[in-house]
């Protein structure tokens, strides 16, 4: 199946499959676990509440969103069975090998957990990005403003791109992968559960992934605190990005620039303590987390591989033109991405499934 799922290759059959399930499982939970119980531990400390209002808005997505990823993995397999396998009965062998995956106990208690445990680690990510200007105060926009002119000949980055991709299509057109990103980053988590049985490459990409958040999103986020472009006015730091925002404002007009929306409602959340206020920008978590999906892409086929490189470079462009990052967020976060993913298939292959 590719990156879909991989062939169910055994049904566990009686007795219970909860126990080996867990232990496969064993690393990605223990490192949850270690996270969860850090930013419980630093919610006490500091006297805040153990809450975030991005969780309810998470949850609520992943609600819709499931049921999509099911139908879309229906529709996948049944193109493989009459386009792949090309069986002399195509719908009788989509029903078998369907039984065959629901009855594979294996394939879904070790996916449950998996998927649960992702689910939650989100929820702790939530709270402690929601502590970043409770611990630190955002203060390091002019020095990550002056790196990106020095690494691009004195120029912002954002004028660079515009010379290319500046019209309103091209940037609704971006903004609109930018969207993607989310649903995509849930599907691929998704899939990765359900396969963890299967190879190390998936969890390996989840580990991977786990890492990345951690130290990326919120220990990173927390030492070099900052705001990204976008409210590097409203911050005080000066009006270096304010043509930048108008040109945004300016395309709106002629094509929807949905990041704008999105750009409001943190700031409004941020300063009205509202539901999702998780500002923050270096690093920049969508090209870490592209990163480590295009990794476990190429681990899967070069094929869907090529096909992550184009769609990581997407998102690096968008990160800078939609104003969210700086283009050193961008830098950072593929490196982060990389180096981690060597250090995971280390960790993944000291704690080998059974």
């Amino acid at each position: 199946m590719t990156m879909i799922t991989d062939q169910a290759s055994t049904t566990t059959r009686g007795g219970s499959a909860m126990g080996p399930a867990l232990w496969r499982n064993r690393l990605l939970i223990g490192m949850i676990g270690l996270h969860f119980s850090a930013v419980y531990a630093l919610c006490l400390y500091l006297g805040v509440p153990f809450s975030s209002g991005t969780v309810s808005t998470l949850v609520a997505l992943l609600q819709l969103q499931v049921p999509l990823f099911l139908i879309l993995l229906l529709i996948w397999r049944f193109f493989w069975v009459v386009a792949v396998a090309r069986p002399s009965g195509p719908l009788g062998c989509f029903a078998q090998d369907i039984k065959g995956l629901l009855l594979d106990r294996d394939r879904i208690f070790t996916g449950i957990f998996a998927f649960t445990a992702m689910a939650l680690f989100a929820s702790s990510f939530a709270v402690a990005k929601d502590l970043i200007p409770v611990i630190q105060p955002f203060s390091w926009d002019p020095l990550f403003a002056d790196i990106d002119r020095a690494l691009h000949f004195g120029t912002d980055p954002w004028k660079l791109l515009f010379t290319v991709t500046g019209t309103p299509f091209v940037t609704t057109m971006i903004n609109a992968a930018y969207h993607l990103w989310l649903m995509l980053a849930y599907f691929i988590i998704f899939i990765a559960c359900f396969n963890i049985s299967r190879h190390e490459k998936h969890r390996t990409y989840l580990v991977t992934d786990v890492m990345c958040w951690v130290i990326g999103g919120n220990i990173l986020a927390t030492m070099f605190a900052s705001v990204g472009p976008v409210y590097y006015a409203v911050f005080g730091f000066g009006d270096d990005f304010e043509p930048l925002m108008r040109t945004l404002h300016d395309f709106n007009e002629k094509s929807p620039v949905w990041a704008l929306d999105m750009h409001q409602m943190l700031l409004d959340g941020y300063f009205g303590d509202g539901a999702v206020k998780g500002i923050s920008a270096m690093p920049s978590m969508h090209v870490a987390s592209t990163t480590t999906m295009t990794l476990y892409a190429y681990s899967v086929s070069r094929r869907w591989g090529y096909v992550m490189t184009a769609f990581l470079a997407v998102i690096l462009i968008g990160s800078v033109q939609l104003g969210w990052h700086y283009a050193i967020d961008g830098y950072v976060s593929i490196i982060l991405a990389i180096a981690l993913y060597w250090v995971a298939r280390r960790l993944v292959r000291a704690f080998p499934n059974p």
